[in-house]
């Protein structure tokens, strides 16, 4: 590129605007350039877009990479773009700007930021403005606080007294009353129109503008999933698949909502009904059947404290809670405050284990899985630097976090004891800002505030319940969208967007105005749990089988591609599941009814092989069950395995060696029970020859000994197929 009389100037500039430190006279002196010289546009947007891919690489490198080449490959990537950008600054020799003079106010510098958005504007419009839409907010990145406006004495001595334990000597003023706050209902609830736009294929893109319908009667909210999904396969060319036969639907909606197969009598239960809303009653017949409120206390359980143990957490407390919810169907919103709010002893307040297990490192754990379990946005990296997908900047973060400042976890018992009733979360009283550091090494203070809003900083005023009455505040708040995609992604295998907790103008969904018809549905219903689970299951899409055919092979989202739901994806079992269709298959469905304490601590310690915990600031875990090895072993060979195909220990096999039925006909029960169908002819043949080597034997004794070990390696085969262990 042929170097530009303004070089130096338009780097100096650049680099001030990305830094933070852009005036107004410097504003309108950037504008002028750009505006008018392409060759100076040019070089702005070269600059601008090496300085976003050194932010982000610098930011990934610090905290997110995971494994020894991806920390190598983004170390490479960022000293890459570092020589690009430094060989700009060396040819222009650029100096660093001075910081904003003292008396410049916070508003002027807002006038500087309005200017040089307007000219962006006109940037937008020649073609180059595309990098200016993931970085606007950065044209009022958080400032260096001690040089913003002169603080007062009050101030001063209100920063002091409610400074963070372990910052004494930190004589930090708070920042403007007028600092600004993104508005999370405007930059995260809503797609953005040219990251929408970015995104081809998308039902309902064509005016990017999808207005949800709150419904409140279920057949209109059925009726508007059929139609708008239905309208997806229009737009992308698509034709669905055929509708499930009845043994695939029936097996697919007891493990979605009981967390199991179906029994053999459950199965034939439903052949044998011939009722026209049989669907509908089996559905209602689960959702408020214990195994539902189990199944579904287990999955919240375990996305809100992970499945690796943790002293100080008491999961069977938890899943209490969780369970009574389901039972009795509470709402989410009543869920949401109660999960935020939560004080007392965690043996005893089921819901205070959420943030008991994630106040630890300065409550960082808990900001980023309130953000991410209960509002949709993976917002972790913001901890240390601008994310640079979101609206979110470093200082969102942490005005989340500061609404954790009061929330602590104490031993209220004997020094050195480890027993869960020693631990209480209670709030103390204390106030002023959280304080952070930005990657430039400024102490920065964040005061609680959330979608706009700064709550009462009274340090008698409990700020954990006053974020909890925002979350829920509005038609269509972010808990509920981040529910609906969550149910939909349980159901479907792939909820509206990839992954499921990341929402955003980056990540528009796959059928916007259909998520966003759900979400203020289950909003004007007041939050009703099971009735968003009917309105899925009573659907059409829901229905469909999960056969691949030339009409629908391109919807493929394990691809990358949206899903059209032009089928039922293929889901694998979670643990849990495994665990309670393997007890269904032994004849022991119903021994979590009976004691379900004790059977939800013997699947916990079963589950436990098969996680591990990463130990780090986010709290995370990793699962090595999905297609691993140790899968493979614990059902090839493990205890519970054993057990199930012994006809010892196995009620279902002791009784169908003893029954009067034909040799085929056992085989064919065997078939229903481990897969919920009748064997296919290929099956069948290949049973045929099994047991043409028993036609010779003629004690009944030995026949029985030998029919009893056939059939028992049967159940061990189908046990062990993909598609035991697949929900389809």
């Amino acid at each position: 590129m042929e170097r530009h009389p303004e070089y130096r100037k338009i780097c100096e500039l650049a680099s001030r605007l990305c830094d933070g430190r852009l005036d107004e006279t410097s504003a309108a002196e950037l504008q002028q350039l750009v505006t008018t010289d392409e060759a100076a546009r040019d070089l702005y947007v070269r600059y601008l877009e090496l300085h976003s891919h050194l932010h982000w690489d610098f930011g990934m490198a610090a905290g997110e990479s995971t494994d020894i080449s991806s920390s190598m490959a983004m170390s490479e990537s960022a000293d890459s773009m570092k020589s690009l950008l430094d060989e700009l600054l060396t040819e222009a020799s650029v100096q660093n700007a001075p910081a904003l003079p003292r008396e410049k106010t916070f508003s002027s510098r807002h006038k500087a930021a309005a200017l040089l958005t307007s000219s962006l504007v006109v940037l937008l419009v020649a073609g180059t403005g595309w990098y200016w839409v993931t970085q606007r907010d950065q044209v009022d990145p958080p400032q260096n606080i001690a040089e913003t406006s002169p603080q007062t004495d009050a101030d001063s001595a209100k920063t002091n007294d409610d400074r963070s334990p372990g910052e004494d000597g930190m004589d930090l003023p708070a920042p403007p009353p007028e600092l600004p706050s993104i508005d999370w209902a405007i930059a995260h609830n809503q797609p953005d129109p040219i990251a929408a736009d970015s995104v081809e294929g998308h039902p309902g893109d064509r005016d990017n503008k999808p207005v949800g319908v709150a419904y409140s009667r279920d057949d209109d909210v059925i009726k508007a999933i059929n139609t708008q999904v239905a309208s997806g396969w229009e737009d992308w060319g698509f034709s669905p698949a055929p509708s499930a036969d009845d043994f695939e639907w029936v097996r697919r909606v007891y493990l979605d909502l009981a967390g199991r197969i179906p029994t053999e009598a459950e199965l034939q239960s439903f052949l044998a009904d011939q009722s026209p809303d049989r669907d509908q009653q089996l559905v209602d017949r689960l959702l408020e059947s214990p195994s539902f409120a189990l199944h579904w206390s287990t999955n919240w359980m375990n996305l809100l404290v992970g499945r690796s143990p943790n002293p100080q957490v008491d999961r069977l407390t938890l899943q209490e809670y969780l369970y009574a919810v389901a039972d009795r169907n509470g709402s989410w919103n009543r869920v949401v405050k109660d999960l935020i709010a939560a004080e007392g002893n965690p043996r005893e307040n089921g819901a205070a284990n959420f943030l008991v297990a994630h106040l630890n490192n300065q409550a960082v754990p808990a900001t980023s899985y309130v953000a991410r379990t209960l509002l949709g946005f993976q917002i972790q990296c913001a901890q240390c630097h601008q994310h640079p997908f979101y609206s979110v900047s470093q200082r969102e973060f942490w005005e989340l976090n500061s609404f954790f400042k009061q929330a602590v976890v104490t031993r209220v018992g004997s020094s050195g004891t480890s027993e869960m009733s020693q631990v209480e979360l209670r709030d103390r009283q204390t106030g002023g800002p959280t304080y952070y550091e930005s990657r430039d090494g400024v102490m920065h203070a964040a005061f609680p505030r959330y979608n706009g809003t700064e709550v009462d900083e009274d340090e008698t005023v409990s700020r954990r319940q006053q974020l909890a009455n925002l979350l829920v505040e509005g038609e269509d708040p972010l808990v509920a969208q981040a529910f609906v995609n969550r149910t939909w992604s349980q159901l479907f295998g792939y909820g509206f967007t990839q992954p499921v907790d990341d929402l955003g103008p980056h990540n528009p969904p796959s059928h916007p105005e259909l998520f966003a018809t759900l979400s203020r549905s289950f909003v004007s219903n007041d939050y009703d749990i099971k009735r968003l689970y009917r309105w899925i299951c009573l659907s059409d899409a829901y229905r469909l089988s999960s056969r691949v055919s030339d009409v629908n092979r391109e919807d493929a989202p394990d691809q990358g591609n949206p899903p059209a739901f032009t089928r039922m994806y293929f889901k694998p079992l979670s643990p849990e599941q495994l665990y309670d269709s393997l007890l269904a298959v032994a004849g022991h469905s119903n021994r979590a009814i009976r004691n379900r304490e004790r059977h939800v601590e013997n699947r916990d310690q079963w589950v436990q092989q098969f996680v591990s915990s990463y130990e780090n600031d986010e709290n995370n875990e990793s699962s090595h069950f999905d297609g691993t090895i140790s899968q493979a072993l614990v059902l090839m060979n493990g205890s519970l395995v054993d057990e199930t195909i012994s006809p010892e220990k196995n009620p279902f096999l002791a009784e169908l060696i003893q029954t009067s039925l034909t040799d085929q006909e056992k085989f064919e029960r065997v078939c229903i029970k481990v897969l919920s169908r009748k064997p296919t002819q290929k099956e069948q043949a290949l049973f045929r020859q099994v047991l043409a080597s028993l036609r010779d034997v003629k004690s009944t004794p030995e026949r029985n000994t030998l029919l009893a070990r056939s059939l028992s390696d049967l159940l061990w085969a189908y046990v062990n197929s993909s598609e035991f262990i697949t929900n389809h």
